[in-house]
């Protein structure tokens, strides 16, 4: 009932926090979402502290041979942040355990690192993250890097460009080269991108969102 619950507001919220960031400030909510074809997820994590952030996730995912829908618990830590004059890098880990249903059920982990980099004009981020289960393997090795188009006031909606190179074992789309359009405004960003648009066979659309509050 809860997967069932998150995977309904997946497709009917439009979500309002900062582009690197795992969770918000100390007493905030933070919903995260990615919406494609071959993978649905939705995370939300409450922060009762600075570095610490605890929550519930939901993630569809459609393998080269089975589907699956996973539910975990998860907890995001900050291990290392490095202020700068012109901006932050951030060092992370996080893990989720819970339940896997579909073509394969069981007991499931989630564990990942993430390491990102952010000025008001530059973005940078690689991430690795396992998804197991019994006979699932979903391990994914990400990295991202991108531009602002200019710089704005905090009250202003600010536009980059984001380019991610993602492969994901034993996905139907193992592959993905994603560029997007990223818009941010003070807690929300909105991202929205095409993969593989070189590739008239693999060529999806993609949807992220995200919301502090």
């Amino acid at each position: 009932m809860l997967a069932r619950l998150f995977l309904a507001l997946l497709l009917l919220v439009t979500l309002p926090a900062q582009a690197a960031a795992l969770m918000g400030f100390k007493d905030s909510a933070m919903l995260m979402s990615e919406f494609s074809v071959d993978k649905k997820e939705l995370m939300l994590n409450y922060s009762p502290s600075v570095g610490h952030a605890f929550g519930v996730e939901t993630m569809w995912m459609r393998g080269e041979k089975q589907t699956n829908l996973i539910t975990n618990i998860n907890y995001t830590g900050l291990i290392k942040r490095w202020n700068m004059p012109s901006g932050q890098a951030n060092l992370w880990f996080m893990t989720g355990i819970g339940e896997a249903s579909g073509d394969s059920s069981g007991f499931s982990y989630s564990p990942s690192v993430q390491f990102d980099y952010e000025t008001t004009r530059v973005y940078f981020l690689a991430k690795a993250r396992m998804v197991r289960a019994p006979h699932i393997q979903y391990d994914t090795y990400s990295v991202q890097g991108g531009f602002s188009f200019y710089e704005t006031s905090f009250e202003e909606t600010q536009p980059w460009f984001v380019v991610e190179a993602r492969t994901t074992e034993n996905m139907a789309m193992r592959n993905e080269v994603t560029p997007a359009l990223r818009l941010i405004n003070q807690n929300y960003f909105l991202e929205f991108g095409i993969t593989n648009p070189w590739d008239s066979e693999s060529r999806t659309p993609r949807l992220n969102l995200m919301l502090t509050f």
